[in-house]
C-alpha cells in the first residue's frame, strides 16, 4: 500500500552529471594551476635574470676608491630593460647601491576554469640581487 510520490527515474544520471561537473572542475583546478606553476617558474627566471643583470651595475668610481656598490639608477635600467624584453610580463625594479629587487607579474589565461567564469590567474615572482666581489 506505499505509494511512491515520485518515479526514481534518472535519479542516477542526475547524480552522475553532478558528479562529472564537480570531477571536470577539479581536474580544471588542477591543469589550470598546473600551468600557473608552470608560468612562475618562468617568471622566477626573468626575475633572478633582471635582478642579476641589474647587479653588474657597479658604480666604478666607488668602486675604483675601494667601496664595491651599485649605481642605482643604472642598475634599475638594466633590470628593467631585461624585463621588457618579455611578453606579457608586467615589473617593477628598485635599486640602491647594495642590491636590486625585481618583481614580475603576468596573467596566465585558464583553459577549464574559464567555464567557471575565471578567465585568467595572475602569477607573480620576486628576486633580490647583490653585487659580488670578483
Amino acid at each position: 500500500m506505499s505509494r511512491r510520490l515520485g518515479s526514481e527515474h534518472g535519479a542516477v544520471l542526475v547524480a552522475g552529471l553532478l558528479l562529472t561537473v564537480a570531477m571536470m572542475l577539479v581536474i580544471g583546478f588542477a591543469v589550470d594551476l598546473g600551468r600557473a606553476f608552470i608560468a612562475r617558474r618562468d617568471l622566477a627566471d626573468v626575475a633572478d635574470q633582471a635582478a642579476l643583470t641589474g647587479s653588474q651595475a657597479v658604480d666604478l668610481p666607488a668602486l675604483h676608491g675601494g667601496h664595491l656598490q651599485l649605481d642605482p639608477a643604472l642598475a634599475r635600467t638594466d633590470a628593467m630593460r631585461v624585463i621588457a624584453t618579455e611578453r606579457g610580463v608586467r615589473g617593477n625594479a628598485s635599486a640602491g647601491t647594495q642590491d636590486v629587487t625585481v618583481t614580475v607579474t603576468r596573467r596566465v589565461p585558464t583553459i577549464l576554469l574559464a567555464l567557471a567564469g575565471v578567465r585568467s590567474i595572475s602569477v607573480s615572482a620576486h628576486a633580490t640581487a647583490t653585487p659580488q666581489q670578483p
